[in-house]
């Protein structure tokens, strides 16, 4: 999937949404799209240590069912799969390659380094710390969208700026991007320096984007990320997850995970 954009379906019903969304970012993006059906790793029944005739003739049977609970998820997945591409084309939006696979986050995401942007159900990825959902934004490697639906075509987009070496690199990053030429694009910084703010504000303008910067105060970051969103009706936040410690990379980042957990708007984390 060369530099392309994968959407994640699940069965769930943030799946329209989740498609909408990538077709909206493939086509923004000039990237390919592909839908992806995760399948959970499965592992056979084992057996125990003292096992007679019953429990054996039991395991069998277990298996069996296993078997076929296997076989008819993996039929699920080309179905739903089937069905996500057809209503893509009604819409007359991108046409998708369509994948299934199953395993854990880190099989799953092996041969997929270079997917440009992954795209999550955000209600999926508002399972608890450890979910596969949560295991697969933590291990991308690029830039992740969690979907809130109904679908809105982003017009105006919100960057959360810290002025930290790694928020300057993603805003080159979005410079030489696509995703936000067209789009009103506010940068916010809460709680930080004028100066600070000045410098990213430069480099959106440098690079020809409509940008207008905004100084934030307030004890809650995302509280003032959120009121400030509403009052501008934003239409997607755009933020940094994970720093360079251990205990940031696990999770998504303080700031991050609770944009996550808390906003009602379409999140893109960039790694």
């Amino acid at each position: 999937m060369n530099n392309g954009v994968v959407a994640c379906i699940q069965g769930a019903p943030a799946d329209r949404a989740v498609c909408e969304y990538g077709a909206w970012a493939a086509t923004t993006l000039g990237a390919p799209l592909a839908l992806l059906h995760m399948l959970p790793e499965t592992r056979p029944p084992a057996p125990c240590a003292f096992m007679d005739a019953t429990a054996a003739s039991l395991l069998q049977q277990l298996e069996k069912v296993e078997n076929e609970r296997q076989r008819l998820d993996m039929a699920l997945g080309e179905a739903r799969l089937a069905g996500c591409a057809a209503w893509l084309r009604q819409r007359g939006l991108a046409s998708a390659q369509l994948l299934q696979k199953q395993g854990s986050p880190a099989a799953l995401l092996e041969g997929m380094a270079d997917v440009r942007l992954m795209v999550f159900g955000k209600e999926e990825a508002l399972n608890p710390v450890g979910s596969a959902v949560e295991t697969l934004i933590r291990l991308h490697r690029g830039a992740v969208l969690a979907a809130a639906g109904p679908f809105t075509e982003p017009r105006r987009a919100m960057f959360a700026w810290d002025a930290s070496n790694e928020c300057r690199k993603h805003l080159a990053t979005l410079t030489a991007s696509p995703l936000l030429y067209g789009m009103e694009c506010h940068l916010v910084m809460v709680n930080g320096n004028a100066t600070a703010l000045q410098n990213g504000y430069d480099v959106w303008r440098k690079a020809g984007i409509r940008v207008q910067a905004h100084m934030l105060e307030g004890t809650s970051v995302t509280e003032s990320l959120h009121r400030y969103a509403e009052t501008h009706r934003i239409d997607l936040t755009i933020m940094g997850a994970y720093g360079h410690s251990p205990r940031r990379r696990y999770f998504i980042g303080r700031h991050a995970a609770q944009m996550l957990f808390t906003s009602r708007l379409p999140l893109m984390l960039l790694r």
